[in-house]
């Protein structure tokens, strides 16, 4: 009973906050319903066939590669042990990594706000957001969360300690700031951000022995004058100070011995930019200010640059979604002038207040700048800076009293913006991939499951240029035995590049309107060969028998025909081709060649009249008898 009573009632303290992540979780699934993962391709492609080729050591901690992101590497191999092939499962798992993010924002901001409205709100912003879609529709979305996650941890510690929290708290910002260099680098930008919460860190209060205690207690009663009071705290401020020189070495040394892994492992101390490039090669000022501009306004909702990478322009949206961003943008600013008129009146906390916010802007600032040095903004670089927003404004409501309504009301507008542009997740430049390369696995793993690894998988053209690594490697994430003998992908320019089509071959086109690919295996079968009446899949045709097929690159259609009866001069087929009598077949062996003039790549009809049958025959399949057995034959 006392076991039972221990659990009944840690789950009674649990309780609402279990039912607040199960909310936020069945929001993810919803406001996510229709994004999937079927086929692997690109960037998820060869970090799963890494996995599935390289030792563990290997996988992790990889050598003299342009990326040294070893956390980052750990997490994705047991996600990967786990899904093992499995690849329908990676949008459920994202789903449920952003839901307990979600659910780390509004534990953050009730902590912050004292609000719990307030931080529900926040939270659902934060899973409605249109900036989620790296993190949700890709296998890669895994390092963008746990280095948002990381991010806004470090965020959250360091606002503890600048609160008046203990030295624990600066400690766990540290110990993040190590996690979060190592899921990505552009994170390691974030040291200032130590720096200043160091700086901003109220007195530390380490507790003391006894004998300390009496020494402080007997100096507190003989001297109560005010010169040596004044003297006593000129002490502390030194000894406080001097207490914060370890913690800045101890971030100092951090940030140092970051930098001499990131040399001893890809040589060089130059983070790596995008799409294969260097940082060092492609930095302008002018862009990367630009850039940072355009950040601040994918946080105010405004999408700016090419439709590939903002999924809709500001200036391109409807005019009913536009006025619901500037009704956002009016929202915000009349919460941060109450905010400010607020905190200018309370005058005791007006400092404390400064401190937080100024440590949330230069967090901020860092994440965007840290995205604006490289080639093109992406919106999933700006998530992790919009998160520290909605963090942001859930403190600003602490001091706001009733006009903490406000933030609601920003949801509320918000919501029908993000769900607008959600829907427009295929004009992302990753978007028509995934689409294809779902298809892909639809027409070949999930349609013949086991089956085709033991089929020869072609496609007619390549017009989306898939490249030799993923016709080599597609196939491969489903082969959990890793026993397929048929796992490359060919590429064929016309299904007539095979002489005939049999049950181990699997033939796909292109569907480009669709981004899709279509098994059109059946179809051409029946093309080759359509054996309209008494005419059977082992070439034996009745009496009377039609064909009809598409003839090849041939001018010359060459029929071989075998009659199994003796042979006497009076067995006689007619033979129609496209509806046209042609010379009669007069058998004078067993076996004759018969051939017809046709023109390539044409539909041919061949219509057969015989005066004969094998006598005697053990079968018949339909009403008349079988005859005599026709191959059409390929030069």
């Amino acid at each position: 009973m006392e076991l039972r009573d221990r659990v009944a009632e840690e789950f009674d303290k649990r309780k609402e906050g279990l039912l607040i992540f199960a909310f936020l979780l069945g929001f993810g699934f919803f406001i996510n319903q229709g994004v999937e993962i079927k086929g692997l391709y690109m960037d998820d492609l060869y970090l799963w066939s890494c996995y599935g080729e390289q030792s563990f050591r290997e996988f992790v901690f990889p050598m003299g590669s342009s990326r040294f992101r070893f956390i980052f590497y750990l997490a994705s191999w047991l996600e990967l042990f786990f899904l093992e092939n499995h690849v329908t499962w990676i949008v459920p798992f994202n789903i449920i990594l952003n839901s307990l993010i979600s659910f780390s924002v509004y534990r953050i901001a009730v902590r912050m706000s004292k609000r719990k409205l307030v931080s529900l709100a926040a939270a659902v912003a934060y899973l409605l957001s249109r900036m989620s879609y790296y993190q949700i529709g890709q296998l890669y979305g895994l390092m963008e969360s746990l280095g948002l996650w990381a991010a806004l941890g470090i965020l959250y510690f360091l606002y503890r300690y600048v609160n008046g929290k203990n030295t624990r708290a600066f400690l766990m910002a540290n110990l993040l700031y190590f996690l979060a260099s190592f899921i990505h680098e552009r994170y390691m930008v974030l040291f200032p951000v130590l720096v200043l919460g160091l700086l901003f860190g109220a007195k530390e209060r380490f507790p003391m022995k006894a004998d300390d205690e009496f020494k402080a207690e007997r100096e507190q009663s003989e001297f109560k004058g005010g010169r040596r009071v004044g003297k006593s705290r000129r002490r502390d401020q030194a000894d406080h100070a001097a207490s914060k020189l370890p913690l800045f070495f101890l971030s100092a040394g951090l940030f140092g011995l970051i930098q001499v892994i990131r040399l001893f492992t890809i040589g060089t101390l130059a983070p790596a930019g995008t799409g294969g490039t260097d940082v060092a090669d492609t930095f302008k000022m002018a862009d990367a200010v630009g850039q940072a501009w355009e950040q601040v306004a994918f946080v105010f909702g405004r999408n700016s640059g090419p439709d590939y990478l903002c999924i809709q322009t500001y200036a391109d949206s409807p005019w009913n979604i536009r006025m619901l961003i500037m009704g956002t943008n009016v929202v915000l600013a009349a919460a941060v002038l109450i905010f400010l008129a607020r905190m200018l009146f309370d005058r005791g906390m007006a400092l404390a207040h400064l401190k937080t916010i100024v440590l949330f802007l230069v967090f901020i600032a860092l994440c965007i700048g840290s995205s604006s040095v490289t080639i093109r903004i992406e919106m999933r670089w700006v998530y992790v800076a919009y998160g520290a927003a909605l963090l942001l404004l859930s403190y600003m409501s602490s001091i706001m009293g009733k006009a903490g309504i406000l933030v609601f009301l920003y949801v509320g507008l918000l919501f029908p913006v993000e769900t607008y542009y959600r829907s427009y997740w295929d004009n992302l430049y990753l978007w028509p991939g995934q689409m294809r390369y779902n298809s892909l696995a639809e027409e070949t793993y999930e349609k013949y499951g086991e089956e085709i690894f033991d089929k020869q998988v072609y496609i007619i053209g390549n017009t989306y240029d898939m490249s030799e690594f993923t016709a080599e490697t597609f196939l491969k994430v489903y082969d959990k035995n890793k026993k397929g003998k048929n796992t490359k992908i060919q590429f064929i320019d016309s299904d007539f590049d095979m002489k005939e089509i049999d049950e181990g071959m699997v033939i796909l086109s292109e569907d480009p309107g669709n981004n899709a690919f279509q098994d059109v295996t059946g179809f051409l079968k029946k093309q080759r060969i359509n054996r309209a009446y008494g005419s059977y899949d082992d070439n034996w045709i009745d009496e009377h028998a039609k064909i009809v097929f598409m003839n090849g690159d041939r001018d010359t259609v060459i029929l071989g025909c075998y009659y199994p009866g003796t042979i006497t001069g009076d067995q006689v087929c007619q033979i129609r081709v496209n509806g046209k009598r042609m010379p009669d077949l007069v058998f004078t062996d067993n076996y004759m060649v018969y051939e017809i003039p046709s023109a390539p790549y044409q539909m041919v009809s061949l219509e057969f009249s015989c005066n004969f049958y094998v006598a005697n025959a053990q079968e018949k399949r339909g009403e008349e008898n079988l005859a005599m057995v026709v191959t059409i034959k390929e030069e």
